[in-house]
């Protein structure tokens, strides 16, 4: 090991003396070591995802380059989906409906709602097969995400 020796403001000593007083670090020598090794490591040091750093992998995700001048707009990439009103899927309004203002939702919440929901409209309640199907083509449209969460499916809708 080499011994390594900084000076840092007042303010910033005290701010990393309050993370190891909270239990975060055993020491200020522990969070420093820390720190350096992340910064490290978001410049290419040690391993690497294909040949590339971690900033590089940043900055391919957001869309820019992290060296850009200020006040440079760099170009974003985009994805077009499927537009939700063009697909023809049986139950998709139900099933929008039944998120309110919702953005997730437990499968069996939303069948629930469905049920609730189609009763009120004088309907006759859908099968859970019929159900399944209809949330399967709605994530094939891209309109909702499925989430497994343990042994219970959660919905995201898009």
């Amino acid at each position: 090991m080499n011994p390594l020796e900084i000076n840092i403001s007042d303010k910033l000593n005290e701010y990393i003396q309050e993370l190891v007083d909270d239990g975060n670090f055993e020491s200020s020598e522990a969070f420093v070591k820390h720190a350096v090794y992340w910064l490290a490591e978001l410049y290419g040091f040690g391993e690497q995802y294909k040949g590339k750093s971690l900033s590089a992998l940043i900055s391919e995700l957001i869309g820019t380059k992290v060296k850009a001048p200020a006040g440079t707009a760099q170009p974003v990439k985009t994805e077009t989906k499927p537009v939700a009103a063009t697909v023809q899927i049986p139950n998709k309004d139900l099933i929008i409906e039944s998120y309110s203002s919702s953005k997730f939702m437990f499968e069996d919440a939303i069948f629930a709602a469905c049920q609730f929901a189609a009763l009120k409209q004088g309907s006759p309640p859908i099968s859970k097969e019929e159900f399944t199907k209809s949330l399967e083509q709605m994530e094939e449209a891209g309109i909702l995400s499925r989430i497994q969460q343990g042994d219970k499916i959660m919905w995201k809708r898009l």
